[in-house]
């Protein structure tokens, strides 16, 4: 036997007694921890598959109740909504509380469907865009009965932050000035929509609408005054 064989031979054996008290020490705990990542995948994948099993069941109750609503079965559609809200995925407890207060306006359950959308805008669960959504459907269901500094404590925070919805809070505001016989600020809330470049066509082309009327009112004023 060369030396280099004899070497290799007490090498191996001292490494195999090495792993073999490595193994007596840990091998329980190496045992138990490979099950436990075994176990941690498998429940991860399960929870994945409810997941996206629960979501799909939750698109079919909301499609169908949808249907529902558009049919005569609208009790029945409100009913499916309001279970969603309670209980589905977060996605469709959002999408079911904004039907549930549409529902509401328009069987005239105006204040219900207010506090509907005031309850949405402060929800910190709800995303900013549907958050901003809201605050705007309730002040339109306030306008025609709310006075102008209620329309500006709802809605000043929609301009103030630059949000999407922005125009239409400007709007809003100054429809609620031109209610009032306020021209001034009516002016210049819908004055300020025309000088944006980033204005919808279609606001755009109401708020130019409301400035004749505007200028038009103005005008008959003075014309009264005068004579």
């Amino acid at each position: 036997m060369s030396d280099n064989s004899f070497f290799r031979e007490v090498d191996e054996a001292v490494r195999h007694d090495q792993y073999k008290k490595l193994w007596d020490r840990y091998g329980i705990a190496i045992l138990v921890l490979g099950a436990l990542l075994i176990a941690g995948v498998a429940a991860y994948k399960g929870w994945v598959f409810w997941k996206e099993r629960q979501a799909q069941e939750a698109g079919a109750e909301f499609t169908q109740a949808l249907a529902m609503k558009a049919s005569t079965e609208s009790d029945k559609a409100r009913a499916a909504f309001a279970a969603l809200a309670k209980s589905g995925p977060q996605g469709y407890q959002v999408l079911s509380r904004f039907q549930l207060a549409a529902s509401e306006a328009k069987t005239g359950e105006t204040d219900k469907a207010v506090a509907s959308y005031d309850a949405l805008a402060t929800d910190a669960s709800v995303d900013p865009i549907l958050q901003g959504l809201a605050t705007v459907q309730a002040a339109t269901l306030r306008l025609d009965s709310a006075d102008y500094a209620e329309m500006e404590r709802r809605l000043k925070g929609l301009i103030d932050a630059d949000s999407a919805w922005r125009f239409s809070a400007r709007e809003l505001l100054g429809l609620s000035a031109y209610r009032h016989d306020d021209m001034r600020v009516a002016e210049e809330q819908f004055s300020a929509i025309l000088s944006n470049q980033r204005t919808p066509p279609s606001l755009r082309e109401r708020a130019n609408m409301m400035l004749t009327l505007i200028a038009s009112s103005s005008s008959a004023l003075s014309s009264s005054t005068a004579n």
